[in-house]
């Protein structure tokens, strides 16, 4: 009998229509990264990007209504610590220990996901420039917040909707992703945090990461199941005569 690592490489590396699908989506997002550095080598700002975070920096109150996606996305602040914890915790406690290794894994995806930082020096939105509020300085691009909020959280709601049976529960966990995927994106413009192209492009390296996170996830799944139906069939050696 295979061993479930094995089985799991196996079936990780099969071009099934699952396998391409994820694949696909990781590629055309890492692809869309590369690409967008080299539109975006030379700190150019698009006039749409202007006139989109002049009308997002509208919202009445948006400091306060976007604060809550902040901190639930703020990975460099001690405070999202013990949301990262809890999250392994519980999925380990579950023994979903594969589930728990892989939101492990999310986070230095997300440090890996932050390379064009290194190459490119985009300004963030300058106080008063074209009447829109900015916190000014440099490393705008990509948007840490806005890709962490999709292979993270992504990948949280993920689990909960495969394990839930409830329709109810997996509807309002969807709906609650959603919602804080929206809101963090907007919020880093609205307060002058980002441009609109660095939580896109942000937004779409998120969604390829996600797409690894379940691709890997969903061999190792296969794979356990493939290694209990085969026990329950196989009656151990003690047991025959």
């Amino acid at each position: 009998m295979d061993s479930k690592l094995g089985a799991a490489v196996r079936l990780a590396v099969v071009p099934s229509r699952r396998n391409r699908l994820l694949w696909a989506c990781s590629m055309v997002a890492f692809g869309f990264q590369a690409m967008s550095v080299l539109v975006l080598e030379d700190g150019h700002i698009f006039e749409w990007e202007v006139h989109t975070t002049r009308i997002l920096q509208r919202i009445p109150a948006r400091y306060e209504v976007f604060d809550l996606a902040f901190w639930l996305t703020n990975t460099i602040a001690w405070e999202f610590i013990p949301i990262f914890g809890a999250a392994f915790g519980v999925a380990w406690l579950l023994n979903q220990r594969d589930a728990a290794l892989l939101l492990l894994l999310s986070f230095p995806l997300h440090v890996f996901a932050q390379w064009p930082k290194a190459v490119i020096d985009r300004p963030r939105p300058p106080a008063g420039h074209h009447a829109i509020e900015g916190v000014g300085g440099f490393q705008s691009f990509p948007s840490g917040h806005a890709e962490f909020v999709i292979t993270f959280w992504g990948f949280l709601a993920y689990l909960v909707v495969t394990h839930s049976r409830s329709t109810r529960v997996r509807l309002a966990v969807t709906m609650a992703w959603t919602v804080l995927a929206i809101a963090t994106g907007v919020g880093r413009i609205a307060i002058g945090r980002h441009w609109p192209m660095d939580v896109l492009v942000s937004y779409v390296v998120g969604f390829g990461l996600l797409s690894g996170l379940i691709w890997l996830y969903s061999a190792i799944r296969a794979a356990g199941h493939r290694d209990r139906a085969e026990r329950a069939i196989v009656p151990p050696a003690d047991a025959v005569d």
